[in-house]
């Protein structure tokens, strides 16, 4: 082989090895939720109700609901969940449940939850989860509503959870 092919081949290689380094996980996060889903719910009043105030909102209105799913960020780049809204619900924030000692606590995580690049977060029951606060109805077994979710760099992703028992 002569020097100038040997060159040649070499710059081929590492050529397409740049390329199929390129084709692989995309540099941005690409986040993606799975598996979404939202335990029954009670919204704690008639939303048809009005209390004495004419705040348009009955006494006890506003229960808790949560929202569990998996997410995954196919990219080179981790991402962060910040936030979220919903119609169904005042408030959307990230929570934490864990163990202190013999007690279970569940705190809201304001610097959000981190998806790590090419990895995965669960939020389930006792674990991180979305926490609804103030919900505007019920959630019922069966029904379906939608969550925007709130990323750091890639901006918004709506979910759609299905309410079901655990």
């Amino acid at each position: 082989m002569q020097n100038g092919q040997g060159g040649r081949l070499f710059l081929v290689i590492v050529l397409v090895a740049v390329t199929v380094a390129a084709c692989g996980a995309p540099s941005t996060p690409q986040i993606r939720a799975e598996e979404v889903w939202s335990r029954p719910a009670v919204a704690m009043g008639d939303a048809g109700e009005s209390d004495a105030s004419g705040s348009g909102m009955s006494p006890g209105m506003g229960g808790t609901g949560a929202v569990f799913m998996v997410l995954a960020n196919d990219g080179r780049e981790a991402d962060r969940l910040v936030g979220g809204k919903t119609d169904v619900a005042q408030v959307v924030e990230i929570h934490e449940t864990r163990m202190e000692g013999d007690v279970m606590k569940m705190q809201m995580l304001t610097d959000g939850l981190e998806v790590p690049a090419r990895g995965q977060v669960e939020l389930k029951p006792g674990g991180y989860h979305i926490m609804l606060i103030g919900l505007q109805r019920n959630l019922d077994a069966g029904d379906t509503f939608t969550v925007e979710l709130l990323f750091e760099k890639s901006g918004s992703l709506v979910v759609e959870p299905v309410v079901r028992q655990p």
